[in-house]
């Protein structure tokens, strides 16, 4: 079993990289590509000064000026524990970094000026990005001072040459008062002009370093609201999963129940239990999470649950359990939890009773028939026993089979329970990247769905050998 399990987790690197590679490369040939935060409300490319610069910047944080297998290759080393350093997740020599600085300031300049020291981290960087040194670097920054240096913005615009390096280099603080009073205007934009050359050539902007591997953490990115995607799935992953722990003990315990009994008692209960399962099967889920919010949560009918989220305002202020104060009674942070659960758990599980339970229903009713029942009823075993101990243990394959899908599918169930209650889980959190085109969210939410669902058929395989001691993998 040990040998079986190393197999099928080395076997699902393969399998993701395969299921992210789909996505990225269909969003990445799909009309627009990743540029889509340009397109007007009618879908059109919009024009004009700053869409261009939008575009521009996307292009460069997103590296889509380079052909897709590389920016696809360069995310999966990103996301991989095992990898290449890339020249922005290195830490600085402080040697070079204050060398550096000392070359920008002069010898004259020995303030430690926080401008002064991001300029020369972005020349260090820059250094590590081009594979040069930084001397060469500076050598190269200031050949550039040397001819016309055109400014940013509309480009008519152009810095005079001659104009010494140490007075365009760093913020305009740099100067004393009566130094900045005597500088010129044109003194002062190509000191801007400067900065920004270097920090957009250098933001953003890592090269993959193939003489350095190591194992790192992953690195998801940052999305298009500059917050890191770990970060915002480390806050969405576990609120759908706690949906999907709650719904299913719910949905077989309710399924095997009646399953078990349809079978059991065949006549009026097996016709209505299967009639309601099948006609709650066919109820959308989307009627149904309104109707419930509408008839439960309104106010203008009984308003016994709330409308949206997971708690309350003032949950943070709250005790973890019930307790009666001076106030009467409070619910607390636990019973506040599962009082804003209640509605959408039920959108959750009564789709999923009637596969069960015509699952369960069949299953058993398969193994009544066979001879070890029929032997074990002849030697006086008790019904229950017949029933619980022998027939449902032969029936539970079926049910661990579904139950592999069981995971995956709620997930995705899950997409529009949150956007109705509002809750801010891994489905809408892949909704609202998809409206977005935010690629680095979208692929992580991918990457996240893709593990989750092959850990469940793992799981599912090592069931099957707890089950049935027949079943063997070695």
């Amino acid at each position: 079993m040990v040998s079986y399990i190393s197999r099928r987790l080395l076997l699902m690197i393969p399998t993701l990289v395969g299921i992210t590679a789909v996505v990225f490369f269909v969003m990445a040939l799909a009309p627009g590509q990743f540029s889509g935060l340009t397109l007007d409300p009618e879908g059109a490319q919009e024009q004009g000064q700053d869409t261009r610069r939008a575009l521009q910047y996307v292009n460069r944080r997103y590296g889509l000026d380079q052909p897709v297998y590389v920016q696809y290759l360069r995310w999966l080393n990103q996301v991989s524990p095992v990898g290449f350093r890339t020249s922005d997740r290195i830490e600085l020599d402080p040697a070079d970094l204050e060398a550096v600085r000392q070359a920008l300031a002069g010898p004259a300049q020995t303030r430690n000026d926080r401008a002064l020291t991001a300029l020369a981290e972005s020349v260090l960087r820059l250094a590590l990005y081009r594979g040069q040194s930084w001397e060469a670097v500076l050598d190269r920054l200031i050949q550039t001072l040397e001819q016309p240096l055109a400014l940013t913005g509309e480009g008519e615009a152009a810095v005079p040459a001659g104009i010494a390096f140490i007075r365009l280099t760093g913020e305009d603080t740099r100067l004393s008062e009566s130094d900045f009073q005597k500088a010129t205007g044109t003194d002062r934009q190509a000191r801007v002009a400067l900065r920004q050359a270097v920090v957009y050539e250098v933001n953003s902007r890592s090269r993959v370093l193939f003489n350095r591997p190591t194992i790192k953490w992953p690195n998801f990115g940052i999305d298009r609201n500059q917050r890191q995607v770990l970060d915002r799935l480390g806050e969405a992953v576990p609120i759908t999963l706690l949906l999907s722990v709650i719904t299913i003990p719910i949905v077989y315990f309710v399924s095997i129940v009646t399953g078990v009994y349809a079978a059991r008692k065949r006549g009026a209960f097996d016709f209505l239990s299967g009639t309601l399962m099948l006609g709650l099967w066919s109820f959308p889920i989307i009627g149904a999470g309104v109707l419930l919010i509408v008839y439960f949560a309104s106010v203008d009918y009984l308003q016994w649950f709330p409308t949206a989220g997971l708690e309350s305002d003032d949950a943070a202020s709250m005790r973890f359990l019930p307790s009666f104060g001076d106030d009467g009674f409070a619910r607390g942070w636990l019973l506040d939890r599962l009082w804003h659960l209640v509605l959408p758990v039920i959108c959750l599980t009564y789709a999923g009773f009637a596969v069960l339970t015509k699952l369960t229903r069949g299953a058993v009713l398969d193994n009544l028939a066979q001879d070890y029942a029929r032997t074990a009823r002849a030697k006086g075993v008790a019904e229950g026993d017949i029933l619980w101990r022998h027939v449902f243990r032969n029936s539970l394959l079926p049910l661990i089979t579904v139950a592999a899908s069981i995971l995956p599918s709620l997930i995705v169930g899950s997409v529009v329970v949150e956007n109705i209650f509002s809750i801010q889980g891994m489905g809408k959190l892949g909704v609202d990247a998809a409206f977005a085109n935010d690629r680095e969210l979208i692929l992580g939410v991918t990457l996240i769905g893709g593990l989750i669902g092959l850990t469940s058929e793992l799981i599912r395989d090592v069931c099957y050998a707890i089950a049935d001691p027949r079943v063997s993998y070695d």
